[in-house]
């Protein structure tokens, strides 16, 4: 246990409220749509310079947007650059003509910086009181 016999005395006597019992909650949301552009930034090194990349463009371009309006929510004003800059480097209306190696490494500094990004934006959740019956 921690804390002294003073704060533990004084801790059982104040009834526990979710707030005090269990933390503020922090929510993660931006990490799922982050997740899946990884991946389908991780999967578009096979189709680069094929015709379906056009896909893997429309998609990363779309998880990004997602992963900046969570992170935009989540008022981390910080990590909102970065899902933007992969939104604009990947997007499929006007696309950037990058072509080799340095292209393929982009393409998993990318992956890497949306799964940073969705990993530490986080937002607090209050916590609410079930209903009392």
């Amino acid at each position: 246990m921690s804390g002294n016999r003073a704060q533990r005395r004084n801790a059982a006597r104040t009834p526990p409220t979710l707030e005090n019992r269990y933390g503020s909650r922090k929510q993660r949301r931006a990490l799922a749509p982050a997740t899946v552009g990884m991946i389908v930034l991780l999967g578009g090194l096979l189709l680069v310079g094929q015709d379906g990349y056009l896909f893997i463009r429309f998609g990363v371009a779309i998880l990004a947007v997602i992963t900046a309006v969570f992170v935009w929510q989540a008022r981390q004003w910080a990590w909102l650059p970065v899902p933007l800059v992969v939104a604009v480097l990947w997007n499929p209306v006007l696309p950037f003509a990058f072509a080799g190696q340095p292209f393929r490494l982009g393409h998993v500094v990318g992956a890497a910086a949306l799964l940073v990004t969705g990993a530490f934006a986080r937002q607090s959740v209050s916590v609410q009181a079930p209903p009392k019956s």
